[in-house]
């Protein structure tokens, strides 16, 4: 079934969790928040009336509002671009504000579907740096994507820091929040989505601006890596553990693992 269902798979995404971390929301009644949107699979899941969704990676926002606006000119675009190690330097080469709006969003897919693991991971000057993944697979299932364009009819899909929506976010309202990962060590790297980075100390101001908007009467449910640091920074909130599965981890045995689901409700 293509309803339900992201265009792009996102490393520590919750593609796979969704349904699970859907059944636990609260019964809010106002907008949902999805302020770390990567593949937005809860979004998805869920299906809201309303909602905002945002990022600080300008690529992952464009694509996402191309995705909404034309998603037959993406598919388009993307038909045209062959799936080769030369394609995918041309592609990786490329210097995103030089492109039109539809450009942007099939670089990103195309990334995605095509480099290794299915990495987005830049350089300090925000250069994406992941090398091939020679996949033989599509770039896009026509009934997803399309699927997903209705479902982004009508969302507010923003470029920003999550201390915005953090801060509008009113009494009622759920913020869902899959922030870059406190890393448990080895492979557990999941920082460097954009040029700035996510370190403990964005950890520190996130939980701040949960505090204050829970202090408001906005529900909240986070998801993190189940850490000494974690339940220090968010003792706040509630927590339990949900059985993963680390696919991005290099060694099999180390791929079975627990998150932290956290939550002020």
């Amino acid at each position: 079934m293509a309803e339900g269902r992201s265009f792009i798979k996102w490393a520590g995404g919750k593609t796979r969790y969704a349904a699970r971390l859907v059944a636990m929301a609260p019964p809010f009644t106002g907008r949902y928040w999805e302020p770390f949107m990567g593949s937005a699979a809860v979004f998805f899941e869920l299906r809201p009336a309303k909602a905002v969704l945002s990022d600080a990676n300008p690529e992952l926002v464009a694509c996402f509002r191309s995705v909404a606006a034309d998603p037959e000119a993406v598919m388009a675009r993307l038909d045209t671009l062959p799936n080769t190690p030369e394609q995918f330097a041309r592609v990786r080469a490329q210097q995103p504000d030089r492109l039109d709006d539809v450009g942007r969003a099939a670089r990103v897919i195309y990334l995605n579907k095509t480099a290794f693991r299915g990495l987005w991971r830049v350089n300090r000057r925000g250069g994406f740096n992941v090398p091939y993944g020679a996949y033989d697979r599509p770039y896009y299932n026509r009934e997803t994507l399309l699927a997903a364009s209705k479902a982004l009819i009508g969302v507010d899909i923003r470029r920003c820091d999550f201390t915005e929506p953090l801060r509008e976010a009113t009494a009622g309202d759920w913020v869902f929040l899959d922030p870059p990962y406190l890393p448990e060590g080895g492979f557990a790297d999941f920082k460097r989505y954009t040029p700035g980075q996510f370190h403990e100390a964005d950890h520190e101001r996130l939980a701040d601006a949960m505090r204050e908007a829970s202090a408001r009467g906005v529900l909240l449910t986070m998801t993190n890596s189940d850490t000494d640091a974690t339940r220090r920074i968010y003792r706040d909130f509630t927590a339990m553990r949900m059985a993963t599965r680390r696919d991005i981890n290099l060694r099999a045995a180390a791929r079975d693992s627990a998150d932290l689901v956290l939550t002020n409700y």
